[in-house]
């Protein structure tokens, strides 16, 4: 039997019944149904990247698609400083996680780094967190194919009811 060669085996009537292929063929086949699992493990959901600043993050959308929760991995970088437009409460959230030392200074890189995943409302609260300026979670996060939340399919639907000239 040749390494690329599938046999088959087949009943009384000539209905393929088994496949005999080669073990990497099998090993790889294996491997895709772990990808298209959909209760895969936390460390098996698709990466979303954020780079700004000098500064790079990532994290994965969990929940809902049409509002989905973030989680900021740990290890993720985090920028410094805020702007003064940023929101009361991302403010008070850097706060608290520095005071919970989730995030602390790195001087290597000198910005904020996560030192334990960090679970947060909504990717946009990610995005302004990591940036320290006001970001639009869905359009900022990017897979590793170049898609955001959003071309992945995440976030608010738009409506579509009829036209008015339809009423």
């Amino acid at each position: 039997m040749s390494a690329q060669s599938i046999y088959f085996l087949t009943d009384s009537k000539g209905n393929k019944t088994h496949a005999v292929l080669p073990i990497e063929l099998y090993e790889s086949l294996l491997g895709l149904k772990d990808m298209v699992n959909c209760t895969a493990s936390l460390s098996q959901h698709e990466i979303y990247t954020f780079r700004i600043k000098n500064v790079i993050a990532q994290g994965y959308p969990t929940g809902p698609r049409s509002h989905p929760a973030f989680v900021i991995i740990k290890g993720s970088q985090i920028t410094l400083q805020t702007v003064g437009s940023v929101p009361k409460h991302i403010t008070e959230l850097r706060e608290k996680l520095l005071d919970e030392d989730k995030i602390r200074f790195d001087a290597q890189s000198g910005c904020l780094k996560a030192c334990a995943d960090l679970v947060l409302k909504s990717s946009s609260m990610a995005a302004t967190l990591v940036a320290g300026n006001v970001r639009n979670g869905l359009d900022v996060w990017i897979n590793r194919e170049g898609f955001s939340l959003k071309d992945s399919g995440y976030g608010a639907k738009a409506h579509r009811g009829r036209n008015k000239k339809d009423k």
